[in-house]
């Protein structure tokens, strides 16, 4: 590990020795994801049979965290769920229902960072799932499942994907520009969900659309199961509705009194908000005794929320239309976009289509629980009949015609006007559900496909390789770049190499070119590299490092950026950014991110070196005096970085401790001429400001 110099030489050196540095830093951190594969599997077998992941960026309903959380228990394992960090609101939410039931917890639940640019990408997440057996991982759209089957491709594990929104991205509404072009992350999700769908073990579908659209997708019968959903209808019963209604309507200030239509869905106009919000105008219009006795009410966010409430406004029915924030301080209790902890406020649901959000498969809204419900709470539902969701309830009640607002408005006013036939409607519906979706027979189901799943087999035979690997590693720590690539070439010729070791040896090659100063072969290889592992953070590391060599500061930026969004706590990758922005002279920006890379690592001596350089340019020391303080707290005995603090004490007028630094440095080396230089220059100066 490079250590830092004299702070004369820290103040002089060239950006072409902080990016050479920075080259020699980043030399122990290559090729280490493939370390130990077989050693590993052979170490943790047994402690990986008894473990099992959840893998989830966005929550899935507490419905089915309910059956995870039944299925650990069943199956007597270690449970892990895995989310992303803004997420863990929801869970508490999920441990307090319960709690109130007295269920026991057996899911623990580890929040992860993400990148800006696709939330369902969770920071570390790979390395987090080495030891486990069995991962389910919620979507195949997802950037989390994508990073759950390189970890089965590499660590022997078995993946399931759990099917929460089954059309492939490119056939969502809202996927395509008005131009009718696919927008930019359609081509990136669809490359996701070929690689998950190809990779994944298992498919649980619970519809039959999901299983149909899997096996248009050339996944083998063999693994697509179709199961039923299960609801645990005792927590949705109609006695817990009532006493629900009467406690939410007093805490939001809706009268007891009032028929009260609540609509199922984002904010947005594929849900069919806005049609819910002219079919009420109508039913009011049309039925002028409804006036003061019907609401309607929304729960949600979305990017159509303002002209919506504009339309509300217009029409002149702001007085019976209520919008709660799902987010906002006084409903604390509501997680997201999901409904059911306050579906119980209302007499009717209005189920519109449900689509995804710009074509954003994060935000697919899978309403079908929040609309079970509402069944077994004796809450009759308005529907579309879209999805199987709306065919089901079809089955027991009229339902509107998608995008009429006259066909909506009349089944509304039969609502209110034919209680008779509706309670009717809700007594067959409840048996229905307690036949057709019973929680604990589904869940042992489920259970039981897990549990076929979670079997020690034996390691693949690949020693030969294992070892070859482990000889590449060293020689890229020990310099030995030429010998390396000669060895990689070697490693190529095995037949049983993954797509994830391909695109490693990539890496590693490109790294050992990048040190030997053949740039163009370095892109090259980190470019093939991306190209089997499109999100390796190392690979846009290297690009970053050759475009700071090549002095391509504008390049290097965006690839450092690439880097950080995906390995947000990577300090390397936080350095090289900060030395692309002094590259172009950003100081400001430069220092922040170079004051980033050493909080992330306290010990990083080439970030604390460029640290200190920046500070004296710029005449800011109290942020490198904090690192430098922290780095001693570690390393008390490093005479250089002693020195280098004792010197910003000098530079900022408080003398007395830079004499006590410099004392400590010769305690250590008695024969140390800085510390004498500078003793004497502090002397002096001391001599001089003495009167005559």
């Amino acid at each position: 590990m490079t250590k830092c110099s004299s702070l004369e030489s820290i103040i002089n050196d060239s950006k072409k020795s902080n990016f050479s540095n920075f080259l020699s830093f980043i030399e122990g951190d290559v090729g280490k994801s493939l370390s130990n594969i077989q050693e590993r599997h052979a170490s943790h077998v047994l402690k990986k049979s008894k473990k099992i992941a959840f893998i989830a960026p966005q929550l899935p309903h507490p419905c089915e965290l309910e059956i995870w959380n039944y299925c650990v228990n069943k199956l007597g394992l270690e449970g892990a769920l895995y989310t992303h960090i803004s997420e863990e609101k929801t869970f508490i939410q999920f441990a307090k229902l319960l709690n109130n039931s007295n269920t026991t917890l057996y899911l623990t639940c580890y929040t992860l960072d993400s990148m800006n640019e696709n939330k369902t990408f969770l920071s570390g997440l790979e390395k987090e799932l080495e030891d486990y057996s069995l991962i389910v991982s919620l979507g195949e759209n997802s950037l989390a499942s994508y990073q759950a089957s390189k970890v089965k491709r590499n660590n022997f594990s078995r993946l399931i994907i759990w099917q929460n929104a089954p059309r492939p991205p490119h056939a969502n509404l809202g996927a395509r520009s008005p131009n009718g072009s696919p927008l930019p992350n359609i081509a990136r999700e669809r490359t996701v969900r070929k690689e998950v769908l190809k990779n994944a073990d298992l498919i649980l579908c619970f519809d039959k659309d999901g299983a149909t659209w899997s096996y248009l997708e050339d996944v083998s019968s063999q693994r697509i199961r179709r199961v039923s959903r299960g609801l645990n209808s005792q927590r949705y019963s109609a006695e817990i509705s009532t006493f629900r209604r009467i406690e939410l309507r007093a805490s939001l200030g809706l009268p007891e009194s009032d028929f009260i239509f609540f609509h199922l869905g984002p904010l947005e106009i594929e849900s069919g908000a806005l049609d819910s919000v002219f079919a009420f105008k109508n039913l009011l219009q049309s039925n002028p005794t409804f006036q003061g006795r019907a609401r309607l009410c929304f729960c949600g966010t979305g990017s159509a929320a303002a002209d919506i409430r504009q339309s509300v406004v217009e029409l002149d029915i702001d007085d019976h239309v209520y919008f709660l924030n799902p987010n906002g301080d006084g409903l604390k209790e509501i997680p997201g976009n999901q409904f059911s902890c306050i579906i119980s406020v209302c007499d009717a649901v209005i189920h519109g289509s449900i689509a995804p959000v710009n074509g954003n498969a994060l935000k697919f809204l899978d309403s079908t629980y929040d609309v079970m419900c509402a069944l077994s709470s004796d809450i009759i539902i308005i529907s579309n009949g879209n999805n199987w969701i709306g065919e089901w309830v079809s089955r027991f009640y009229k339902t509107f015609s998608s995008g009429s607002i006259h066909s909506l408005a009349r089944l509304m006013q039969e609502t209110i006007e034919k209680q008779d036939k509706v309670t009717n409607v809700k007594h067959a519906i409840k048996k229905a559900i307690a036949n057709e979706f019973p929680f604990e027979k589904i869940s042992n189901e489920i259970s039981e496909i897990f549990k076929s799943l979670i079997v020690v087999t034996p390691a693949i035979d690949t020693e030969n390789t294992s070892k070859i690997i482990n000889q590449i590693e060293e020689m890229v720590v020990a310099k030995q770049y030429i010998d390396a690539i000669n060895l990689i070439s070697q490693a190529f010729q095995k037949n049983n190499l993954s797509v994830v070791q391909q695109g490693n040896l990539f890496r590693l090659i490109g790294d050992c070119f990048t040190k030997l100063g053949d740039l163009d072969n370095g892109v090259s290889n980190y470019t093939k590299a991306l190209e089997l592992d499109p999100y390796c953070a190392k690979c846009f590391i290297g690009l970053g490092t050759v475009a700071l060599q090549r002095n391509n500061y504008n390049v290097a930026v965006p690839q450092f950026q690439k880097a950080i969004s995906l390995a947000p706590n990577d300090d390397m990758a936080s350095l090289g950014l900060g030395l692309a922005f002094e590259g172009l002279n950003e100081l400001k920006e430069a220092l922040s991110w170079t004051i980033r890379a050493c909080h992330l690592k306290a010990d990083n001596t080439v970030a604390i070196f460029n640290l200190v350089k920046l500070s004296f340019e710029m005449e800011e020391y109290a942020d490198a005096e904090r690192v430098l303080i922290r780095y001693l707290g570690l390393h008390p005995h490093d005479v250089n970085m002693i020195y280098t603090l004792g010197t910003i004490a000098f530079k900022t007028g408080k003398v007395d401790i830079a004499l006590q630094l410099m004392e400590n440095i010769l305690s250590l080396d008695p024969m140390n001429s800085r510390a004498h230089s500078l003793m004497n220059q502090i002397q002096r100066q001391d001599l001089q400001k003495r009167p005559a």
